[in-house]
């Protein structure tokens, strides 16, 4: 089989949670093997989400993930970055050191 993932998967075997938005509690799952950009999963139930979050630990590390891929109750999951709120702007006053022509 030719492997086509930009960075070879770690395997690790360890147990985690997923949450899924609209959706009370955590739910378990297997993380089969992982690397900086993805992750294999497998779950005692089909995942219909596209997106949802995987923690470890008690949540001591969490992870947005993103489906890529699905087969039966195994699924493949990239990564995703988590970006702060931006900031509030005012954009209905010109700031005051700002010369308009």
């Amino acid at each position: 089989m030719i492997e086509r993932r930009a960075m070879e998967r770690i395997p690790i075997n360890q147990a985690a949670q997923l949450s899924f938005g609209g959706i009370r509690g955590t739910h378990p799952c297997m993380v089969r093997d992982i690397n900086a950009l993805g992750a294999c999963i497998s779950t005692p139930y089909y995942v219909f989400a596209n997106e949802f979050v995987l923690s470890f630990n008690g949540h001591s590390a969490i992870f947005m993930c993103r489906v890529v891929w699905r087969k039966g109750t195994l699924c493949g999951v990239s990564f995703l970055l988590r970006h702060r709120s931006p900031r509030s702007a005012d954009y209905s006053s010109e700031p005051s050191n700002v010369a308009v022509e």
